[in-house]
């Protein structure tokens, strides 16, 4: 069925905090011809995601830089943005994003690949993640 769409719960990584992020990264880089992480300006920008006025941790690989890998964080699909929520943490892949209030309700908004909406990476495609009671919550197309 073409355009059809369903309520998908996106995965959780192995990852308690922040912290626990950029370790992972660190290492990966380190892993690479032994590249040292630098850590640009936003790499962890707090929000309330969940709307219960506790800022939430999201990491933004676009603010990675390792010494050893020009495209280690980042490809043509865009870069790695991690929410940690509860001592969970949730991967998107997107080329940028910001977070918009929708009547008090904050939603995650990614420009994602162009091929995520069914076409090239010449059309711009966005994806709207929403926190529910059980995780993030997306209305993605069928495969």
């Amino acid at each position: 069925m073409i355009g059809a769409a369903l309520w998908l719960p996106l995965p959780a990584l192995a990852a308690d905090t922040a912290e626990d992020v950029i370790a992972q990264a660190r290492a990966d880089c380190r892993s690479f011809e032994g590249g040292t992480l630098t850590l640009g300006e936003n790499a962890i920008v707090p929000a309330d995601l969940t709307g219960d006025g506790e800022p939430e941790e999201i990491v933004d690989s676009r603010a990675f830089t390792c010494s050893s890998a020009a495209s280690l964080f980042c490809g043509t699909g865009g870069c790695t943005v991690t929410v940690v929520v509860d001592g969970a943490a949730s991967a998107f892949l997107a080329k940028a994003w910001r977070i918009v209030d929708w009547n008090g309700q904050p939603i995650l908004l990614l420009a994602v690949h162009g091929s995520d909406c069914g076409g090239t990476n010449l059309r711009r495609c966005y994806e709207a993640v929403v926190w529910s009671e059980d995780g993030f919550r997306s209305l993605r197309p069928e495969p």
